[in-house]
């Protein structure tokens, strides 16, 4: 069923997002590496220059709402340099709505970081040290992935995971589908799009219905409902006038991760200043704070 009579959220999530980086400097690269048949099942693998490795790796998920965007994308770039940093970076594509639906996206994220860990050696890099990361609705697909790992129901493949996520950083990420419209009217702050119930949102092309058609089946593509003692650390970044994915979304996870996983277990930082997939999120200061974060973990 297409709840959606044209492609008007597409559009407004390509304009935020396909806006891809110039990776030229780096001499060490792998690009379009399948690990599917679908040409957006593939990955781009970035070593440092120096080093035989093997290397930790930093997984980035691109943003665009589910419905679009490139795994090139710039939102990646306070990631990229981890190269700098003795870090592999691994840009990762997925397959988009509404061709493909949730949690066949889920699937394909945890089938790319099966396909490195089970190529790790060629690539030099440490399967037994990732860290995923994801900027909006890749930053949702990040937290799901750690969320659910090694649970047989959230993967495609019932086997054994042959890597370790050590942490994650998830910057402006959505995490409850269902709270999201009432935290926009309790902060009264402004929205890019007005909620149009007779139209569905992006969240809803992603799942194939309307989240109010199925409020019990949201639960399993909420991060916020997935939280469970086992989860690894998590960095929360989010700019409080975000008008696309409302601040209160890393708040909410924040506070249920300390309650369920236990202080320590999340940090986050709410900007004053920083809006939706800000280009600032790749100042010195920003990198600094992410490396600094996944840093902890990874000895």
């Amino acid at each position: 069923m297409n709840i959606f009579p044209d492609d008007e959220i597409t559009k407004m999530f390509s304009r935020i997002d396909e806006a891809e980086m110039d990776t030229s400097g780096v001499r060490r690269k792998f690009l379009n590496c399948p690990y599917g048949e679908d040409k957006r099942q593939a990955l781009d693998i970035y070593l440092p220059n120096e080093g035989d490795g093997p290397f930790p790796a930093v997984f980035f998920l691109h943003g665009g709402g589910w419905v679009s965007g490139v795994r090139s994308d710039k939102q990646a770039a306070p990631f990229m340099h981890g190269m700098r940093r003795g870090f592999a970076v691994v840009a990762v594509g997925y397959r988009l709505a509404p061709a493909a639906l949730y949690p066949d996206n889920l699937f394909d994220v945890k089938s790319a970081l099966r396909w490195v860990a089970e190529n790790a050696e060629t690539y030099l890099i440490d399967r037994d040290r990732f860290a995923l990361t994801g900027a909006s609705a890749g930053a949702h697909l990040a937290l799901m992935a750690a969320f659910t790992h090694g649970v047989a129901v959230f993967d495609s493949v019932a086997e054994r995971p042959t890597y370790t996520i050590r942490a994650v950083v998830d910057q402006f990420g959505p995490t409850n589908f269902l709270s999201s419209d009432s935290q926009f009217e309790e902060s009264d702050y402004p929205r890019a799009r007005p909620p149009r119930p007779e139209r569905g949102d992006a969240s809803d092309m992603m799942f194939g219905v309307r989240k109010s058609e199925a409020p019990n089946l949201v639960r399993f593509m909420n991060p916020v409902d997935n939280v469970h003692p086992g989860i690894p650390p998590v960095l929360l970044m989010h700019g409080r006038y975000d008008p696309i994915v409302p601040y209160q979304q890393s708040v909410e996870l924040y506070d249920r991760i300390t309650r369920v996983a236990g202080e320590g277990r999340a940090e986050i930082d709410i900007s004053d200043e920083y809006l939706h997939a800000d280009p600032r999120y790749s100042e010195p200061e920003n990198v600094d704070r992410i490396f600094s974060f996944i840093g902890k973990y990874m000895e």
